[in-house]
């Protein structure tokens, strides 16, 4: 068997790639009205959307960090392999910035209880700033929280409140649905709220609602839009950007959230002079009273023993003993400094309390930096625990420096308590030393003396407590933020950053375009049907000898009515290639087959015989497909008599050979359905037929069954000189090319190619020029008939 009697010529494999980009193109294009229409359709939605969509905005501030590095000891410095050493303290102001504490309070401090809101098609207007009325309510009354409350007046007395939502009461998911009339400035209220909604300017057309704000969820929502950022590495400047629906809102929100920060690092630094006041004041009231009454007993006893003055060398004595009483005093004090500060320490105590080392008088320089760093790790340690996780490496090397500090503070302080309980030693010793000389003095003298001492010890500690107290207050007037706003938020700064209407409607275009191409593609890749000669060629030896356009006309055999047509073209170009396949043949039999059902091979047969009637051939057509007969209806004749009563000898030739609308044109019918198809076809009789009829016709044209169901077609074979297999397009599956491929090289057929039916010659590009050219009424044509 020759199966390649017709044959293109070779194809490169770039050429193979021209052919599928051009076969692809025009896949794409036959579509282009459905293209056309989603495109304008994904503009118009663009459109609706940037005139309907609330519009977000972004505001900025800039905040400058003040340097105010410590003289001192900075421990900071120990952990030199830290990538960011030195920035600690912008650092930790931006965690500050996005804690949640701080949030918190710039939002109750800005009283943003309630919000309004405008609804609108695509996403509600946030209306702050031009609130249609004024809610007052208590705060200690209930109210159900992000709750929407839609206020509709009615009159200039009365308005109506719809409530339809869903929320959890309790930790119980409640459906909340009611509407009800209240009056204007009057209270309303009922299980779920109480308010009262007074008037203000005219509210603007629209319908309005409002909604209680959940302080904790609104600050979460506030951080999620807030970036706080360095400017550079290079300036101690901070930036903060906050994104929302409201740009008046968002402005007060970031100054607010600006002076929040300030107020909050200059509490952190009074609350040390406050800690250090307090502590002075109630040790002063003790020691006033204590003064008092020492006073009193000195000027007392004076006046009872007559005594007014001491002798030169007691005056020394007791000059003497309120030093050392002095110096203990003092140590004393020190020595419980020590003693309180290493058991803040061991464990673990709130440092906010703690008293500085400069309040009772000591001015050790490595202490007093130990201390100031310490306290300032744990304020930072404290505002960092609000937004951060203790694994956090801001966290993680600030507990590195504590830690640090804490082992070298606890070392440094048992020296210190070891060197003053030495101290206070030597100056109980000295005390001792001098109450010697005093017990040689009558007993008035040293009656006068100790109690002069009294008086001396509380004077002088009353005296030092009071300039410590000074300098605390003195302290406490210079400290200064170290932060300070740079440049505030501002309204000529506001950037609207949506809707993006250029974006959005490219967007829109390019959605328009590209999902009905892809659905296109997609559907073309997922689409296991045979789609084109150029796929069939890939797949099989088999040759394509013609593609039969779509029948768009309800004749069954529209080459007689419709001859200029397209349809009917294609049908010449299967007769030319038919010639060229059997130019050597003067009688040709040629069988047309398809694999199954629905393929189109009777309306292949009856139109293929016509067009070669019409070319001035005597033509027959045998409808062999007995088990389910179509032949007859396209030439409008009965079933019977046919082929199937003619093979079982129950009619004679004549009685089965019908003549068509054309004078060349016969047919046979395929008769009764029979039950034993294949061995009515495998007959002699079947055999001697087809001998007759080449006897009386040029051409034989054999309808046979489809050849995957039965094997009626194969048999036929036997008589045949050329095979036609009909494949629809989009419709027969691609699969079936390899098992036709088999079939024909199984049963040896001879001169087999394939006939593409139901071609559509938009979606083709060998018919795209044919059909929107020459035969387009352009060309002339304008009837096909």
């Amino acid at each position: 068997m020759n199966n390649k009697e017709i044959l293109t010529p070779g194809a490169s494999a770039h050429d193979e790639d021209q052919i599928d980009l051009v076969e692809l193109l025009f896949k794409i294009l036959a579509h282009w009205k459905w293209i056309t229409a989603t495109a304008f359709i994904g503009v118009a939605l663009a459109f609706t959307f940037n005139h309907f969509a609330p519009p977000s905005f972004q505001v900025n501030s800039t905040l400058i960090v003040k340097d105010n590095k410590s003289d001192g000891l900075n421990i900071a410095n120990v952990f030199s392999d830290n990538p960011l050493k030195g920035d600690v303290s912008i650092d930790n102001q931006i965690e500050i910035l996005r804690s949640f504490s701080l949030n918190h309070q710039a939002l109750e401090n800005l009283a943003s209880d309630i919000s309004w809101y405008k609804a609108m098609p695509i996403g509600d207007f946030n209306v702050y700033g031009r609130e249609p009325y004024r809610v007052a309510f208590d705060k200690t009354a209930f109210n159900l929280k992000d709750v929407p409350v839609y206020i509709d007046p009615i009159d200039n007395e009365q308005y109506r409140i719809t409530v339809d939502a869903s929320t959890k009461i309790l930790g119980i998911e409640t459906e909340v649905d009611f509407e009800a009339k209240a009056k204007f400035n009057e209270p309303f209220e009922n299980q779920y709220f109480s308010f009262t909604i007074q008037k203000t300017a005219p509210p603007e057309e629209g319908d309005f609602y409002f909604v209680f704000n959940d302080f904790d969820k609104q600050t979460l929502k506030n951080i999620d839009k807030l970036v706080v950022s360095r400017v550079n590495q290079n300036a101690d400047l901070i930036k903060i950007e906050f994104t929302g629906d409201n740009s008046l809102q968002q402005l007060r929100y970031v100054n607010e959230l600006s002076n929040v920060l300030i107020q909050y690092g200059l509490k952190q630094k009074n609350q040390i002079s406050d800690n250090t006041i307090k502590f002075i004041d109630y040790q002063l009231k003790n020691i006033v009273d204590t003064l008092k009454s020492t006073s009193s007993q000195f000027t007392e006893y004076r006046s009872n023993k007559k005594v007014f003055d001491l002798g030169t060398e007691a005056s020394l004595v007791a000059e003497k003993l309120s030093d050392l009483d002095s110096k203990r005093s003092v140590a004393r004090m020190q020595l419980e400094y020590y003693s309180n500060l290493l058991s803040y320490i061991s464990k673990d105590s709130d440092m906010k309390n703690m008293i500085f080392p400069s309040v009772v008088g000591i001015t050790d320089q490595g202490l007093n930096s130990m201390i100031v760093r310490l306290s300032e790790l744990n304020s930072k340690k404290e505002a960092l625990s609000y937004s951060l996780h203790d694994k956090n490496p801001s966290v993680q090397i600030i507990e590195r420096e504590l830690e640090y500090i804490k082992k070298s503070l606890e070392e440094n302080l048992n020296n210190l308590v070891f060197n003053t309980q030495k101290e206070l030693e030597s100056i109980n010793n000295d005390i001792e030393q001098v109450n010697k000389q005093l017990s040689a003095y009558p007993k008035t003298e040293q009656d006068l003396i100790n109690i002069k001492r009294m008086v001396d010890l509380n004077n002088e500690l009353y005296n030092f407590l009071l300039q410590k107290r000074a300098e605390a207050q003195i302290t406490k007037a210079s400290n200064v933020p170290d932060v300070d706003i740079l440049d505030p938020a501002r309204e000529v700064t506001v950037t609207q950053t949506g809707p993006r209407k250029k974006i959005n409607l490219l967007i829109g275009l390019f959605a328009g375009l590209f999902l009905p191409v892809c659905f296109i593609l997609v559907k073309d890749f997922l689409n296991t049907s045979i789609q084109d000669q150029e796929q069939i060629e890939r797949i099989s030896s088999i040759p394509v000898l013609a593609s039969i356009i779509h029948n768009n006309y309800k004749e069954a055999l529209p080459v007689n009515e419709y001859p200029r047509s397209i349809l009917t073209e294609s049908f010449r170009e299967l007769r030319t290639s038919l010639d060229y396949l059997n130019f050597e043949s003067k009688k040709k039999v040629i069988g047309v087959h398809s694999m199954i059902p629905g393929e189109g091979k009777t309306f292949v047969s009856s139109n293929l015989a016509a067009i070669l009637a019409m070319n001035q051939k005597k033509v027959i057509v045998v409808g062999a497909d007995m088990r389910k007969p179509t032949l007859h209806n396209y030439f409008g004749a009965s079933a019977t008599p046919g082929l199937s009563t003619y093979l079982i000898g129950a009619h004679k030739l004549e009685d089965i050979i019908k003549q068509s609308q054309f004078n060349n044109l016969h047919f046979i019918p395929a008769g009764e359905i029979p039950p034993n198809p294949v061995e009515l076809l495998n007959s002699e009789r079947f055999s001697s037929l087809i001998d007759e009829l080449k006897e009386r016709y040029d051409i034989i044209i054999i309808d046979n069954s489809p050849m995957s169901l039965v094997t009626d077609g194969a048999v036929t074979n036997k008589v045949t000189d050329t095979n036609l297999f009909v494949v629809r397009q989009n419709y027969s599956p691609a699969k079936l090319l390899s098992l036709l491929q088999t079939l024909a090289s199984k049963h040896n057929m001879k001169k087999v190619g394939i006939v593409i039916n139901d071609v559509n010659p938009k979606r083709s590009s060998q018919y795209a020029y044919t059909y929107g050219g020459y035969y387009s009424n352009k060309s002339g044509y304008f009837s096909e008939k």
